[in-house]
This record gives C-alpha cells, sequence and structure tokens, in this order.
C-alpha cells in the first residue's frame, strides 16, 4: 500500500463517506463481504487473505452512488494477487473494477501490464487494453491489442506476439491475430507468422504449441538433414495426444533421393501392467537395387538384391496381461520388407538407431540387429505361483534371403515354433530333507517349408544338496534329460549346415534323419565349492560427529574380501544323434567334462559423512551416516577340458589344447568421476590375447565427459572353436559443456583390422533460455550426413 504525503480535510472527509458506503452496501451485497477498504492508516487488525484491501491517495464516493473512485496509487491487493493502476473504480453490487493508466497486475503468478482493464473479483476474470502478459511457470509472453482472462487462469488474445525468450528483441516470436494459452502453457494460435529475430519465415493458419505440465496435440519439431544416400530429408512428425493413457505420431518423411516415407507410431499405457509401442513406415522407393553390387542403393554384397520398390517395416513390443494380472503377456513384433531396409533408413525420429533406443528404454528388450538377414517375432505367455510355472510362446523367423524373388520360399529351411509349451518347478527344497530340486518339461512343435517338421518334448529334472560348513559351501548337482521327437514331415534335403557354440560350421547330414519317432536319455552330474575370505581395515580419516565436521565426509573403512571358486560339470558322449533331427541347439548335447576355477578379489569401501539433522531443544544434531561401495572387483578365471586332454580326433591338424583361456576381469568405480571396466582372454598356447573389451569414462558435472572403448577379437582355428576374421575396432567420444550456451559433442570409430573408418560425427549444440540449436556431421563409410535441429524449450 502506498500513503499520501499529506491528508486534507477532503480525503478525510471522502475515506469517511467510503466507509460508511461500503458499511451499507455490505449489507446488500455479498461480493463486498470479501472487499475491505482502507486507504491511508494501517487498521487495528491485518485483512485476512481472503478479502480484498484497497488503497489510493483520494477516494470519491457518497451513499448513493453505485461504485466509489480511487485517483493515484489505487491499489487492490488479497493474498499474494494486486492490481495497481493510477486511476480504479470499483461497483460494489458486482465486485467490478475498471483501472485506468499505468495498469499492473500480479495475478496467481502471472504477472499482467495494459494502458487500461477491468476485472471481476467474484470470480478472477477481466480484459486488458494494449496489455503484457508473463505467465511464470509455462514461462510465456504475450503482447497483444487485447488480453482476456477467463476461469481456471487462462488467457485469450487478440493481434499478439508470443515468445519463451527474454528480452524486448526476442530471438523468435508467433504473431497470431487471435490465440488461446492455458496455464500448463498449451497455445492455440490462429492465422499465425513465425518470426526469427524480426523475420518472418513461415506461416501457419494453425498452430497448436504443447505445454510442459500436459501432453497436448500437434507439430514436433522438424528433422532436417542431407545425406549422400537419402539427399535432403526433412521429417515432419505431427503428435496426437489423444488421452491420458494413449498417444500417437505421425511421421511425414521427406527424400529427394527416395521419395516419401509415411510413419505412424502409437503408444499406450493402460495400467501399471500394461503398456505398448506400435511402429509402423511404408515407402514408395524411387530407386531399386536389381544387383546385389549395387552399393549405391545400400547393397552391402550379401549375395541378395532389392527390386522391390514398395518397402516398410513393421515394429512393436507389448508388456501386459490376459485376463488376470498374474497371466503376463509379452509380444515382440518385427517385419521388414528388405534386408537393407534397416540399413538405408537407420537415423532420424524414426530410424532403426532411435528405435532401437526407445525399445530398450521402454521394455528392456532389444532388436535383431540391422544388417541380419533374420527378423524374430515373438508372443510369450506366462502364468507364475509361488513353486511353478507355465509358459506358452509362438516364435516366427522371417528370413529375408527367400523374399523378393532372392529364393524360392517353398526352399525355405527356416524353423518356426508354433507352438512352445513349458511347464516348469522351481528350486525348492523336499520337507524334512536338506535336497533342492527343480524340473522342466518344455513341448515344441517346429514347422519349415522344407526339412523336417514334427514335435518334441523334453524333460529335465535335477536335484541339489547344498552343504555349508563353517565358511565354505559345497553344492552337488545331478541331473537327466530326456529328449523325444515325433516327426510329422520326413523331408532329407542333404546337409544341413549349423554353427556350434564355438562358431565352428557343423554339417548334419539329414538324410541320416529317422523316420517318425525317436528319443535320446542322457544325465549330467557337477558341484560347486566356494568360500569367502574378508579382512576390514581402519583409515585415519575416521570422522566425528560434531557439529564442527557437518558437511564433511571420508572414507573411513576398507573390506578386502577375496573368493575362492571350484566348480565340475560333466555330461558323457552320446553317439547315435545323427539320426536326430536338428530343429535347435538343443538337439545336440556335446560330451562335458570340465573343471573352472576362479578368484575373485573385492575391495569395499564405507564412506562416512556428517550432516545435521532436526533436533529437540539446543536444535540441529550432528548424525554420522554411511555408505558401502564395491569399487573394485578383480576376477581371474580358467577352465580345464578333459575331454580336450585326452581328444583323438583330428590330431594330426588340431593339437590338443585342454586348458581355456584366462579370464581376467577389472571392473573400477572409486568415484562418481571415474568408470573402468576390463575384459581380457589371454592363451596360454598362443602366448597373447584372443578377445579384448575395455571401457574407460571420466565425468565431470559443468565439464563434460569423455570415453574410451577398445574391442579386440582375433581370428581362431581350433578345433574347440572357430573365429574367422579379426576384428579390432576403437570408439572415442567425448561431449564438453563448452559454456553455459554450447555444448560439443563428438565420435569417432575406426576398425583396424579393416583399415577404415566406421564413424566421424561432430554435434555443436546451442542452448538458449528459450531454443536450442545443433548441426551435426556424421561421416560412415556408405553415408555421408549433415543434420540440423531445432527445438522450442520453453511451452
Amino acid at each position: 500500500m502506498k500513503r499520501a504525503n499529506s491528508i486534507s480535510l477532503s480525503l478525510a472527509l471522502s475515506l469517511v463517506c467510503f466507509v460508511c458506503l461500503c458499511s451499507v452496501a455490505a449489507a446488500t451485497s455479498p461480493i463486498l463481504n470479501n472487499v475491505r477498504p482502507y486507504v491511508v492508516e494501517q487498521p487495528e487488525t491485518a485483512p485476512s487473505q481472503d478479502e480484498w484491501t484497497f488503497a489510493a491517495d483520494r477516494v470519491v464516493g457518497d451513499h448513493t452512488s453505485e461504485y466509489v473512485e480511487g485517483h493515484g496509487n489505487c491499489t487492490l491487493s488479497m493474498g499474494d494477487n494486486q492490481l495497481q493502476a493510477d486511476f480504479a473504480r470499483y461497483y460494489h453490487t458486482t465486485g467490478w473494477v475498471y483501472l485506468k493508466g499505468n495498469l499492473r497486475a500480479r495475478w496467481g503468478g502471472d504477472f499482467l501490464q495494459a494502458d487500461e482493464g477491468e476485472f471481476d473479483l467474484s470470480n478472477m476474470t477481466g480484459w486488458l487494453k494494449n496489455g503484457k502478459l508473463f505467465m511464470a511457470k509455462p514461462h510465456m509472453y504475450v503482447d497483444a491489442e487485447r488480453v482476456g482472462k477467463a476461469q481456471g487462469d487462462s488467457y485469450t488474445f487478440e493481434n499478439a506476439k508470443v515468445t519463451a525468450c527474454d528480452g524486448d528483441s526476442p530471438a523468435w516470436a508467433i504473431e497470431a491475430e487471435e490465440g488461446h494459452i492455458e496455464l500448463d502453457g498449451n497455445v492455440q494460435l490462429y492465422r499465425s507468422t513465425f518470426k526469427v529475430k524480426d523475420t518472418s519465415v513461415f506461416y501457419w493458419p494453425y498452430a497448436s504449441l504443447p505445454g510442459r505440465q500436459k501432453r497436448s496435440s500437434g507439430f514436433l519439431t522438424p528433422y532436417l538433414a542431407s545425406s549422400t544416400k537419402l539427399g535432403l530429408q526433412m521429417n515432419l512428425p505431427y503428435y496426437w495426444a489423444i488421452n491420458d493413457e494413449s498417444d500417437a505420431t505421425f511421421y511425414q518423411n521427406f527424400m529427394s533421393k527416395r521419395g516419401y516415407m509415411q510413419g505412424a507410431e502409437f503408444r499406450h499405457v493402460d495400467d501399471v501392467a500394461t503398456k505398448g509401442m506400435w511402429k509402423f513406415e511404408y515407402l514408395r522407393d524411387n530407386k531399386t537395387a536389381s544387383s546385389e553390387s549395387d552399393e549405391s542403393t545400400g547393397n552391402q554384397g550379401d549375395g541378395l538384391a532389392r527390386p522391390n520398390e514398395n518397402r516398410w517395416w513393421l515394429r512393436s513390443k507389448y508388456d501386459g496381461w490376459l485376463s488376470d494380472p498374474k497371466i503376463k503377456v509379452k509380444l515382440d513384433l518385427d517385419l521388414v520388407s528388405d534386408q537393407n531396409f534397416l540399413r538405408d533408413f537407420r537415423d532420424g525420429p524414426s530410424g532403426y538407431d532411435k528405435n532401437r533406443e526407445e525399445f530398450l528404454d521402454a521394455f528392456g528388450r532389444d532388436l535383431d540387429k540391422k544388417d541380419d538377414t533374420t527378423r524374430t517375432s515373438v508372443a510369450l505367455l506366462t502364468r507364475s505361483w509361488d513353486r511353478f510355472g507355465t509358459a506358452a510362446k509362438l516364435q516366427y523367423v522371417q528370413n529375408l534371403e527367400f523374399m523378393n524373388g532372392n529364393g524360392d520360399d517353398k526352399d525355405n529351411t527356416t524353423v518356426q515354433t508354433v507352438p512352445e509349451l513349458e511347464a516348469f518347478a522351481f528350486q525348492q527344497s523336499i520337507p524334512g530333507t536338506p535336497l533342492e530340486v527343480a524340473a522342466e518339461t518344455k513341448y515344441d512343435y517346429f514347422h519349415r517349408n522344407k526339412g523336417h517338421s514334427g514335435h518334441r518334448i523334453k524333460f529335465t529334472p535335477q536335484a541339489k544338496l547344498p552343504l555349508a560348513v563353517g565358511g565354505f559351501t559345497f553344492i552337488p548337482y545331478a541331473g537327466a534329460n530326456y529328449t523325444g521327437y515325433d516327426l510329422t514331415s520326413h523331408d532329407p534335403y542333404g546337409i544341413q549346415e549349423v554353427v556350434d557354440e564355438g562358431g565352428r560350421t557343423q554339417s548334419i547330414d539329414t538324410s541320416q534323419v529317422k523316420e517318425g519317432r525317436s528319443s535320446r536319455t542322457t544325465w549330467d552330474a557337477g558341484f560347486s565349492a566356494f568360500t569367502e575370505l574378508n579382512r576390514v581395515f581402519a583409515l585415519d580419516s575416521e570422522l566425528e560427529p560434531t557439529a564442527e565436521n557437518a558437511g564433511k565426509s571420508g572414507w573411513s573403512r576398507v573390506k578386502h574380501s577375496i573368493i575362492p571358486r571350484l566348480s565340475y560339470e560333466y555330461t558323457p558322449t552320446i553317439t547315435g544323434q545323427d539320426k536326430l533331427p536338428y530343429f535347435d541347439e538343443d538337439d545336440r548335447i556335446n560330451g562335458r567334462n570340465l573343471v573352472t576355477y576362479s578368484l575373485t578379489n573385492v575391495l569395499d569401501r564405507r564412506k562416512d559423512s556428517v550432516t545435521l539433522v532436526p533436533g529437540e531443544g539446543d536444535g540441529p544434531q550432528p548424525r554420522l551416516v554411511s555408505n558401502y561401495l564395491d569399487f573394485l572387483n578383480f576376477r581371474l578365471e580358467q577352465s580345464y577340458d578333459q575331454n580336450e586332454a585326452s581328444r583323438n580326433d583330428k590330431r594330426d591338424k588340431y593339437e590338443r589344447r585342454p586348458f581355456t583361456d584366462v579370464l581376467a576381469a577389472l571392473t573400477i568405480n572409486p568415484a562418481e568421476y571415474i568408470q573402468l571396466t576390463s575384459r581380457n582372454w589371454y592363451s596360454v598356447y598362443i602366448g597373447d590375447l584372443t578377445e579384448t573389451e575395455n571401457t574407460i569414462k571420466l565425468y565431470q558435472a559443468g565439464l563434460g565427459e569423455v570415453w574410451l572403448e577398445y574391442d579386440y577379437r582375433s581370428s581362431i582355428d581350433e578345433y574347440k572353436r572357430y573365429r574367422d576374421s579379426n576384428l579390432s575396432i576403437i570408439e572415442l567420444g567425448a561431449e564438453w559443456e563448452m559454456t553455459r550456451e554450447f555444448t560439443l559433442r563428438g565420435k569417432y570409430r575406426h576398425d583396424f583390422n579393416g583399415e577404415k573408418d566406421l564413424e566421424r560425427s561432430v554435434v555443436l549444440v546451442w542452448f538458449s533460455d528459450c531454443y536450442s540449436l545443433n548441426f551435426g556431421f556424421t561421416s560412415k563409410p556408405d553415408d555421408l550426413r549433415y543434420e540440423f535441429g531445432f527445438n522450442i524449450m520453453s511451452f
């Protein structure tokens, strides 16, 4: 409230008349029961938060007038809401106030400024002329000829400029003839022009800008790129907020060299246990590849042509339940028109890379690799109880080598599982004994266009006997494996080639497979034994919970644990398996006589921190809080294969090598700013590394991060394993927060074996208070790509 410097007799008389008038009016008008007028002197009791107070330099009114007027520094306030102007006229019967001259208002957290305006104090509505509005929660500025305030903290405006940028000269703004804005920031604009600084960029007959707090339909930020493979590209997504549980996005993807691709995405979350994501793209491609060597159209020299113009990709993932939440349903769908689609269209908002990331984040399940010539779709139904469970599965594998004229589908030997039924008993104790048992029964029907089709049933019970003496644990086990077959189609077609677990191609003569019914029975046994030795070391930097140490932290204890482990696995070698059909890797059981030994070292630290917690009497009290972290884990592991040590097969070509590679695995995570993982396999026979996976990452808040990854795998030709090529790839990446406004990201991947760069990319992101711009460059062996992105950040 502003006070006048001097009080004249006329002002005092006006005050008396005004108070009397308000007292009479309050008896007849319920609105004025919440309006408390006062001018110069502070009342004996402060006004409550639910009534309006009035102040002005001079107040004019009498008992017969319908209103009172205030002149000079007029102020109406209730709680945090406040109206100020040079002149104010208040109507007692309606609660309506008219203000003029240097009008300023603070209303529900919003700030308004205008030449004149009117407000209904009873329902918090009104209008402004030549007004300016700032809504703090969506961070929105509106400068308009007329601003109307409706109920529910929404506004309408005419001939307005709308922006989320601060300053007199905003980086971007939208000029609209009409518009509407909600409290959540959702803006509807009619006949609008988008401007960068003062330059018009494009015109919108209608635009909807989504708010921060509530999803809203409208166009999303377009994706712009230039590619040697696809040409100039613009992907303009339209987002449809169907309801609180579902939405859809439609992608308009224009490519100058390929044509127009239409995409659609539907997402829904029906309840806490149900969610789905369904996506589809279609393109009539301007280019085809009738020859497999036509690299300009994306062919990779895989022996497959792509003559089709109609190209598409259908994929989805779904988690839900059927009739009862305990009956869980999972669905993975992945079907594509040709073997090159995912390689051609891997970038952008609807590309393979983005889709793979979204599926992993939302469902934790991956897609098949984009270079695979098969795509796998699975439907799974499960039901579990405390001790038992059941599952049913349908699996379809799309083999792209038999599409688009590359092969005759009647020669397709791909196995389809229709269906698989499984029942299993979880590992559980037999009452009254230390014995633990588990069992699994699985039925499959396998079908293929060419080759054997039929039924298979497996039964695999297992028993364990955990024994613990002191700190030593010994767990022996034994199990059985019965597999029975009943072929419905006996269709030998020569040699069937399969890849075993060692990476070597095995040849199966399908003519040797027995017609009708056949079976196999075997068993396995083994044990695992381990113990743990540890010691705790006290450090000198132990903190005391005192007020002087509040906010301090440090390591107080380090525990070193050593865990030796020994395990043994035995499965007898089975003869006569060449008479059994081969549907998957379970149809061939290799003899096993393997001892595995390992030694694990773990360093665990205790970190103490002194914090202040609310207390009684003397105020906050210091308290010691501790947390623990395994900051170092180092494991050495190797196996000895007795079967390999006694092998006589192919001794003239392959010498015996019973010792497997030594695995050295190291994980270091001492603090938030560093992570290091290293897995290395060393052959005692070659005297060198055969495989290595190494990653180190450094991070600093406010500065950025840098990471280095190196993967190496040598070619190997041994009796038990085979790899036909070397792999040696390094990846170096960094993100540098140069300033508050600029972030630079880069990635470099190089193949030392192929002597070529796999990827070189640089992205510069410019953050402003109300938008961000990103400029990207990516170079890959088959494509050179420039990308541009623009994002309005504040709506």
